[in-house]
């Protein structure tokens, strides 16, 4: 760690970097990146908006009163209560994009940046320049940490906070001070403990991520009104790094190449509503789907993968499958909904059938089978008739992963033309692609609000 950083405190350096850049110092890639990131996350919304978890978040927005929009829904609430429902919708079919490997950086920062730059009546270009902020810290603070040192923490859910905080303190316009603080304050009350809701398959997995926006939108605003905090928070013997890793090893990774590149291009979009971890088997197990096979016609389904691949929770779970956060999360249930054929390019699928009996059945014969040296999954499925049907790739088409600006056009319009048409849809879609020269970001947020999703 440099001698300055040891004096001041690294998020000191941070606050500094979050006060002093402007949108005319993004790259275009940038600025492109963040329109996408948000087109992504109203996708997610769209899909999720009529979830039980959304619908319990979006009954407490309901509770409190304000100028920021629920998106979907006809009613005006607070910042935190905005930052809660549209988190949750966000997150509610597990189909937000993924950065840093791990962090779902939508669901977070972006209902955060529009929470305050609604009450803020901020314009495009600082919605833009905060999400990609937003993501920055995330993604900095991730490396530094270095991961977490124990898989009962959930790495989701703690490093998004302090994104939301970055993304909402730059729309309210804090000063290098106060900026420091914001970070400061995400990081004291960050969430992500403990991590069983995976196997539980209730609503919290789900919910935190809204959680997580609320925080650090929350933080943003202690430190707007003079809330003040450690400069030790991350590097410190009791700071951040040591609480979720066990060791400050890697602070100095938070400001390496600090404003020469940003993380926000650097992101992947989920082609399939499941877990991150399952996007890669389901893409190759779908190749069996050919075979036409029902359920009764497979004996044992093997799935090879790389060592640990599987440690995370709710990953190793064959089921019963009494909700979708189970289904969701299981590999054995992905990878038998896939070789039956079934579409996951329909983001309800795993919320409408996670009980569907035929892939239960199938997925309670899915082996997981750790296999060292190997990289990609592959399956061998066991039939009746005697047969072995494999599916093994050396190489998979990894261009449905890059989350470029007419992918994320394309899935706004397969997720939103069916429930607002096509010609709302087009606005909105509009709005978003000229976001950078639009002077309030109102003129988004009134469609929003009063589009019914």
């Amino acid at each position: 760690m440099e001698a300055e950083e040891r004096k001041t405190g690294l998020v000191r350096r941070l606050g500094e970097f979050l006060a002093g850049l402007s949108f005319q110092d993004l790259p275009a890639e940038a600025v492109e990146a963040a329109k996408g990131r948000i087109l992504d996350t109203l996708s997610c919304c769209c899909a999720g908006r009529a979830l039980p978890p959304t619908r319990i978040a979006v009954s407490l927005s309901k509770k409190s009163s304000g100028n920021c929009t629920v998106f979907g829904y006809g009613h005006k609430t607070s910042m935190l209560d905005a930052a809660l429902a549209n988190g949750t919708m966000a997150h509610s079919t597990s189909q937000d994009d993924v950065i840093s490997g791990i962090a779902h950086g939508g669901s977070v920062v972006v209902p955060a940046a529009f929470a305050a730059a609604e009450e803020e009546n901020a314009s495009g270009a600082q919605i833009l320049l905060a999400v990609v902020l937003g993501y920055e810290m995330i993604s900095r603070i991730l490396k530094a940490t270095g991961g977490v040192a124990n898989p009962a923490f959930r790495p989701g859910a703690i490093f998004t906070t302090v994104g939301a905080a970055a993304a909402a303190g730059k729309i309210m316009g804090l000063d290098e001070t106060k900026h420091t603080n914001a970070l400061a304050y995400a990081a004291s009350i960050t969430p992500g403990i403990p991590n069983e809701g995976w196997w539980g398959g209730e609503m919290e997995p789900i919910l935190e991520l809204g959680i997580s926006s609320r925080l650090g939108l929350l933080g943003a605003m202690l430190a707007r009104e003079g809330a003040t905090a450690a400069l030790s928070v991350f590097e410190g013997s009791h700071g951040f790094f040591q609480c979720w890793s066990g060791k400050a090893d890697h602070a100095s990774k938070a400001t390496e190449g600090l404003g020469k590149d940003f993380a926000i291009t650097k992101t992947y979009m989920k082609p399939f509503a499941a877990c991150g971890a399952n996007q890669i088997p389901i893409q190759i197990a779908s190749t069996l789907a050919g075979h036409g096979l029902k359920g009764g016609d497979i004996v044992k389904v093997v799935e090879k993968l790389r060592p640990g691949s599987s440690d995370y929770a709710g990953l190793d779970y064959s089921g019963p499958f009494r909700s979708q956060t189970q289904a969701l999360m299981s590999m054995q249930f992905c990878a038998a909904a896939a070789i039956l054929g079934r579409s996951f390019d329909t983001p309800g699928f795993i919320s409408e059938h996670y009980d569907d009996p035929e892939v239960g059945e199938v997925a309670s014969r899915v082996e997981l089978v750790p296999e060292q040296g190997r990289s990609l999954p592959g399956f061998q499925v066991y039939t009746r008739d005697g047969a072995v049907l494999t599916a093994e790739q050396e190489a998979i088409d990894r261009s449905i992963h890059p989350p470029t600006i007419e992918k994320m056009k394309a899935k706004f319009r397969r997720f939103a033309t069916t429930s607002l048409g096509k010609d709302r849809t087009e606005e909105i879609l509009d709005l978003v692609v000229n976001l950078d020269s639009v002077r309030s970001v109102r003129e988004l947020t009134a469609e929003l609000e009063n589009s019914t999703w």
